[in-house]
């Protein structure tokens, strides 16, 4: 037993640490990070390799930011987290949805008997009144009733008429779909304090009594969308023909002067969309429910319920600036210049308005006045304290937010990244958004370090990742949209943001104690995307997917996603019962298998391998008959790469791409392109979610030694949890590289 003593010492934790701080960098390449400290441009991440430990991260498959970030998380492979694209299909349909929520209802108070139901309590409330008020009166029992009867209808009628019309029958809620636990949530379970900001996957925010947190990738904009900004323009010529991102472009009436407008508002869903699912949930005949729902928007045409709840505002223009007069707010801006937040109430109907009422954020750019007006409005951002589905845990902690901060952008994808691809926007006024977004997170850190008592600290940063993605392209001579002119200004901002991660670090190690352990990790690396390939196009053209004769399909938009309607706008062209095989997201091949599909026409067991097995061979032999370059590095079937995952839900394929090439635009949302491959033309020129993970590695740093094994992303979990000396979760597919 003595001869054992010594290994099972060096097995366990040789110290714990008083507190633990983990920062997340989102899209550090590794092969960037190396040549930069080679290069002595990173000095404390150098510090942190010499001292302690760096190793490249080998990121999720696919390396894709809620794929990954779910899985640094709970220590758990992409199967069994459930969060394996940023797209997945909805169970029994050939429809995608965001993988990361589920969109739900929840009755309110009685459902559609609210107005009834009040106007009985408020009717027998008026019974009583009038009853105590003859009573007072010294009258006779015949008048007493009478003054409770009419107490009770007139309190009671008007009660259930509000009720019927101004309280909604359900309201939205939202359910994360990620699987497994969290490292700060077991943390938090033994006893361990913990503060937790913009980390992905974590909408809702979670509930713990030793938690506070501010969810990060997943919180959506008032619209329901990951981030939906809006142009006013003047030039009624002006339109976005590629509006792959749904940028909301509102024509102004004049260029000068007064000009009346609105702000986009929410959809109104509890009381327009909602109210037409009621009057077509029982009819099953197609033509029965569309005369159905026709009449349903007749009716609320006439009651006035808006689907969407615009909110109106003036500007005057004149040649020199522009003032916005939004919700009690002035404020003159000239060309180039950002608007502080304006605080935006949306009106629903008087009673909402009053008891729980919705308020929105929204800054605008003044981009141009001549020849035209430009003017920029961000997302509309929920204000901090309108949280109709919590993003900051407790709720309380979102006051602490506002009164220590000011306002907050609380989007989850904070960074504006589909202005400029869609050709609104340039270069500075991404870096001038992306500069707001991290100075904020970067003054947030510093407090929170300098002044918290937690024992573990986590927070995020998305800058790296976000300026990878718009700028590759002038990072890269050889990408398509390479301009000298333009990389001359700009392909130095990607180094920039390694340097300003390095500031970052420094700030923290400054701020920490001997006693502290400090990790600094990211989640994937970056490639560049030159060229896009559509699978869905290849499987047309290689006999496994048919489409109807004559069909033609036409470019779907992220607003196709939101605002679905009816539904039927998703492989409408596709003939089901000749098609083996379709591509959905980010590098998703589904097989449309029989009991699994509506529509399957494979069967299970043999037929399923053998298509399987053909689509894998032959698309890893395909090679780009412009570049000569083969575009798929390798296609994993899904029991190669996860395990004790749900097989109605994993995909059956996961194509890998190699170097220079990521999925199409279209393939991503299930269109058919008329070419297989195509040039990426668009701003969105660097990329890494559908590349192979050995070629995008994450980093991982830390000023603890760690081991000296090849780092997995699910490893960082049980690290942490050993650094804390906290005991580990049973079942973990990561392992602690402490010691």
């Amino acid at each position: 037993m003595l001869l054992l003593l010594p290994l099972l010492l060096a097995a366990a934790p040789t110290e714990r640490f008083d507190k633990v701080v983990v920062l997340g960098f989102d899209g550090v390449d590794a092969r960037l990070v190396e040549q930069y400290l080679a290069e002595g441009r990173l000095p404390n991440l150098a510090r942190l390799k010499s001292e302690g430990t760096y190793t490249p991260l080998l990121s999720s498959n696919p390396p894709q930011t809620p794929v990954s970030w779910a899985s640094f998380s709970t220590g758990l492979n992409p199967g069994r987290t459930e969060i394996f694209d940023f797209l997945r299909r909805t169970e029994g349909t050939y429809l995608p949805e965001f993988a990361m929520l589920r969109e739900g209802r929840r009755v309110f108070l009685f459902g559609a008997r609210n107005g009834e139901m009040l106007g009985g309590l408020m009717g027998l409330a008026g019974a009583v009144i009038g009853a105590a008020a003859g009573g007072a009166l010294r009258r006779r029992w015949p008048a007493v009733l009478a003054g409770a009867s009419v107490g009770a209808v007139l309190l009671g009628g008007a009660s259930a008429a509000v009720g019927a019309r101004y309280l909604p029958h359900e309201l939205p809620t939202a359910v994360n779909a990620r699987k497994g636990m969290p490292f700060w949530a077991a943390a938090a379970d033994a006893g361990v304090t913990v503060k937790v900001l913009n980390m992905p996957v974590t909408f809702p925010a979670e509930e713990h009594e030793r938690l506070e947190m501010l969810s990060g990738l997943g919180v959506p904009d008032m619209r329901g969308r990951i981030g939906s900004p809006s142009l006013y323009a003047s030039d009624p010529a002006l339109t976005v023909t590629d509006n792959q991102f749904s940028v909301e472009i509102v024509k102004l009436a004049a260029r000068r002067g007064a000009i009346a407008t609105a702000v986009v508002g929410p959809l109104n869903k509890p009381f327009y969309d909602y109210a037409l699912d009621e009057a077509t949930r029982n009819i099953a005949d197609p033509a029965a429910r569309r005369e159905a729902r026709a009449a349903a928007e007749a009716d609320l045409g006439r009651r006035g319920v808006p689907r969407r709840l615009d909110v109106p505002f003036t500007l005057d223009a004149t040649d020199e600036s522009i003032t916005i007069d939004l919700a009690g707010r002035r404020q003159t801006l000239r060309p180039g210049e950002w608007s502080d937040w304006f605080v935006v109430p949306i009106p629903v109907n008087p009673v909402v308005d009053r008891v729980a009422g919705l308020r929105g954020i929204v800054r605008f750019k003044l981009l141009t006045l001549s020849p035209e007006v430009k003017l920029y409005a961000s997302p509309l951002n929920f204000h901090p304290q309108c949280q109709p589905v919590r993003f900051t845990a407790p709720l309380r902690f979102a006051s602490q937010l506002l009164r220590d901060f000011g306002l907050f952008k609380t989007l989850g994808w904070p960074i504006d990244t589909w202005s400029l691809p869609s050709g609104l926007t340039d270069e500075r006024h991404f870096l001038e958004d992306m500069a707001f977004t991290a100075d904020l997170q970067e003054t947030m850190m510093r407090r929170f370090l300098e002044t918290g008592d937690q024992r573990l600290y986590v927070q995020v940063f998305d800058f790296p990742d976000r300026v990878g993605h718009m700028l590759w392209r002038l990072h890269d001579p050889g990408h398509p949209l390479y301009d000298a002119r333009l990389a001359a200004q700009y392909a130095g901002e990607i180094p920039k943001s390694y340097e300003r991660m390095d500031r970052i670090v420094g700030e923290a190690m400054a701020r920490l104690s001997p006693r502290a352990a400090l990790l600094v990790a990211s989640d994937h690396g970056f490639a560049s995307f030159r060229r896009g390939v559509n699978y869905n196009t290849w499987l047309v053209q290689n006999g496994f997917m048919t489409l109807r004769e004559g069909s033609a399909t036409g470019g779907k938009t992220l607003e196709d996603l939101f605002d679905r309607g009816e539904m039927g706008q998703f492989f409408q062209y596709v003939d089901w019962s000749r098609t083996k095989a379709y591509a959905l997201g980010l590098g998703n091949i589904y097989i449309n298998l029989m009991g699994r599909e509506p529509k399957g026409s494979v069967a299970p067991g043999r037929e399923y391998d053998e298509v399987r097995q053909e689509i894998a061979r032959r698309l890893e032999e395909l090679v780009d008959p412009e570049t000569g370059e083969k575009p798929v590095k390798r296609v994993y079937r899904r029991e190669e790469i996860y395990r004790g995952f749900d097989p109605r839900l994993v995909p059956d394929l996961r194509v890998a791409n190699g170097e220079h090439y990521r999925i199409g635009w279209q393939t991503a949302l299930g269109e058919v392109p008329p070419h297989v491959f195509e040039d990426n033309l668009k701003a969105w020129s660097g990329d890494h979610c559908s590349n192979d993970p050995s070629i995008v590695h994450g980093v991982l740093f830390s000023n603890v030694r760690l081991a000296g094994r090849e780092a997995l992303i699910a490893d960082v979990h049980p690290t942490i949890l050993a650094l804390l000396g906290v005991p580990l979760p049973g079942g973990l597919d990561g392992q602690s590289l402490y010691p």
